[in-house]
């Protein structure tokens, strides 16, 4: 067996399809079928089957990825160590949501900048549900995301930072802004700014109004989450924001309603499971649990709970 016959073993365990890991590895789709029958020629075990219509990995597949996994981290470690060309040393590339590596974690990114000007981060705000295919096509190093909840995929390790909450955010001018109390179902007919329409929290948020017999009276998705706060501001559109971006929210002319329907969302990072992880990445995940910590300690969003 060699390292490519691995990588394809472990990325179509991931994709579960060989159209998608052939367009990923840039290889024949007939060439990975012939790495995946010379491990399971060489092992004398099936490793993959077709399942409801995917490819899933067989009890020996299931079996073999453990050690694949350990020998692609040995590999990729290696190959890390003594590529000294690479051009990525002192630089780590950052994926997440906008609202998470702008306003969440906005603030510790450039301290971590200022503080280590050895160390170079490419941070890129892009949809929290996007990140994952940026990790398994080695697109960034590592991503801050915000997610419904902390199970794990195949292909990523989850770094839990800490529990939130999501709030409904709007204009002082909302007849909603004073009201003692708002339910799902005071929703009904609003007009709603969101960023993403496959963000899952928005998914999750449309999903939860359509249950109470909430029905929107209009929809805008802009991505940019400065355009969204623009909107709720000028148009009296209601936002979804985050606990602790209240603050810098707040900041910008919005008001918060005093939602009580219970929503929460986690903040987490995501790595790529079997890939070597730099003394530099390890660190910036130790320096993000502290500031974690931090934001704890603020009277402003001391409500989070840490995990």
């Amino acid at each position: 067996m060699d390292i490519k016959q691995l990588i394809t073993f472990r990325t179509l365990a991931q994709e579960k399809n060989y159209m998608k890991t052939s367009e990923k590895l840039s290889y024949a789709p007939s060439t990975l079928a012939k790495h995946i029958r010379s491990l399971e020629d060489e092992l004398q075990v099936q490793l993959v089957e077709y399942r409801n219509g995917k490819i899933e990995l067989t009890y020996d597949g299931k079996r073999f990825m453990r050690y694949a996994d350990e020998m692609l981290s040995v590999y990729f470690k290696l190959q890390y160590e003594f590529d000294q060309t690479k051009s990525t040393i002192g630089t780590i590339r950052v994926a997440g949501g906008e609202l998470m590596v702008g306003f969440a974690f906005g603030d510790f990114f450039a301290a971590v900048e200022k503080t280590q000007p050895e160390l170079t981060l490419q941070v890129n705000a892009i949809c929290c549900a996007r990140v994952p295919e940026w990790l398994n096509q080695n697109e960034v190093d590592i991503g801050f995301v915000q997610m419904l909840n902390t199970q794990e995929s195949e292909g990523q390790q989850i770094v839990p930072l800490f529990q939130e909450r999501l709030c409904l955010m709007t204009s002082p001018n909302h007849r909603l802004a004073q009201q003692e109390e708002v339910h799902l179902g005071d929703l009904n007919r609003e007009n709603f700014s969101y960023t993403y329409e496959d963000c899952c929290f928005t998914d999750e948020f449309r999903r939860c109004l359509a249950q109470n017999g909430a029905r929107p009276a209009s929809e805008l998705f802009l991505g940019s989450i400065h355009a969204v706060i623009n909107t709720a501001k000028d148009d009296n559109r209601i936002c979804l924001i985050p606990y602790v971006c209240v603050p810098k929210v707040r900041q910008m002319g919005l008001v918060q309603l005093n939602w009580i329907d219970p929503f929460v969302i986690y903040d987490v990072i995501l790595i790529q499971k079997g890939v070597y992880r730099s003394t530099g990445i390890n660190h910036l995940i130790d320096q993000a649990k502290a500031y974690a910590a931090q934001v704890k300690k603020d009277p402003e969003t001391s409500q989070i709970q840490l995990l």
